[in-house]
């Protein structure tokens, strides 16, 4: 391969590496800005119906960028010369897709004669360009721009191909960029749900290993440090027997969630030494449907079964319609309690209690005790902004 194809099977590359590690972008620019003998580079975009402009510095998205233009001419540009720039005037000249440089939006010949040039290029001493016009919509064009001085003469044939040849990876690149950065804002907002919760939230991945715990989970891990503990990204019981049992529990689940084989989840009791109690719940979480916008399998719910009760009562009732006995039960159940042990601190029989399961059951639309407790713990009423009272 030619020195030429080296250079062009980079960019292709950096492309790509910018769109899944972000940060890279400015390097990705820094590489054409080199090849195409630039001077200076800017990924942007521009609003042609409101003539604003979209430039690194005033947006928090990392895919634009620039190389070359300090932050003052930034500044200008999007205070004031964007709106002047003589290359925008026709918007029809601008086809997404497709490259285009200075002389083909507005002649050379009168360039000079502009205020956009005497006093926004001129001072950076640049006069031709060529951009890359990655996407565009009836009003917005998103732009990989590069300039430089009038001195290196016009873009060549050769420096366009590479803008050229680049396009439908910038495309694919820009595309997966806005997506991953969707998803990244969907995982924060969706982290920050699950740190209202009251009880302690631990996600894993396909494999097993520790995604994400909120701050309840972690809470009660520094609490029961001496029954279990995160070591090497996975949770661990200090007694062999429960944590063969949890590590089974997660790889069923884990299966589930993959739509393979495995089971609905299944429950942990973990005491410590002084006499309290930890329970776990695990279950499933089908990967492809992502309930809490993380790359996840599995959960693992943490709770204290002598914690108090109470706090999520009304969220069922209002998104459940149980009745306040129901209510109890249902909580007393997510925190860990058995029907017996539940029936035993209310004072009700254990028929009563089982009754109370099976309407409860049938409310949140599942069949077993196992799927009550999943659905709630997966559901409106535990993510409900309510969730913010509860803390």
């Amino acid at each position: 391969m030619s020195v030429l194809g080296l250079q062009r099977a980079q960019l292709v590359a950096s492309v790509y590496e910018a769109a899944l590690d972000p940060s890279r972008w400015g390097g990705f620019l820094s590489e054409l800005v080199f090849a195409t003998g630039s001077t200076t580079g800017i990924i942007w975009g521009h609003d042609f119906s409101q003539r604003t402009v979209t430039v690194p510095g005033r947006t928090s998205d990392t895919l634009f960028c620039s190389v070359g233009f300090s932050e003052q001419a930034l500044a200008q540009f999007d205070a004031h010369y964007g709106a002047l720039n003589v290359w925008l005037q026709n918007p029809a000249l601008h086809v997404g897709g497709t490259v285009v440089h200075g002389e083909m939006l507005f002649p050379n010949s009168q360039l000079k004669k502009t205020e956009y040039w005497a006093d926004w290029l001129r001072p950076q001493d640049l006069f031709y360009s060529s951009a890359a016009i990655v996407e565009r919509t009836p009003d917005r064009s998103l732009n990989a721009t590069v300039c430089r001085p009038e001195g290196a003469g016009p873009y060549s044939a050769q420096e366009l191909g590479i803008l050229a040849e680049l396009m439908p990876h910038l495309q694919t690149g820009f595309a997966l960029h806005r997506k991953f950065r969707d998803l990244d804002v969907l995982a924060g907002a969706s982290t920050a749900v699950l740190d209202r919760m009251p009880l302690g939230v631990a996600l894993f991945d396909e494999s097993g290993a520790l995604v994400h715990h909120n701050i309840r989970a972690k809470q009660l891990l520094a609490e029961s440090s001496d029954i279990l503990a995160v070591r090497g990204g996975r949770l661990v019981c200090s007694r062999p027997r429960e944590n063969d049992r949890l590590a089974a529990l997660l790889r069923a689940a884990v299966r589930t969630g993959l739509a393979e084989s495995g089971s609905a989840g299944g429950a942990v009791r973990l005491q410590h030494s002084g006499g309290d109690t930890l329970h776990l719940f695990v279950t499933p979480l089908p990967s492809w449907s992502g309930p809490f916008g993380l790359r996840a399998a599995a959960a693992v719910f943490l709770s204290r079964p002598d914690g108090s009760i109470g706090a999520l009562a009304k969220a069922l009732q209002q998104v459940y319609q149980m009745t306040p006995a129901e209510c109890r039960l249902t909580e007393a159940l997510v925190n860990g309690l058995s029907a017996k042990e539940y029936g035993a601190q209310a004072g009700v029989s254990i028929s009563t209690v089982r009754t109370q399961i099976r309407t409860a059951t049938a409310k949140v639309g599942a069949r077993r005790q196992v799927d009550l407790v999943r659905t709630v713990l997966l559901g409106p009423a535990a993510l409900s902004r309510s969730a913010e009272l509860w803390c």
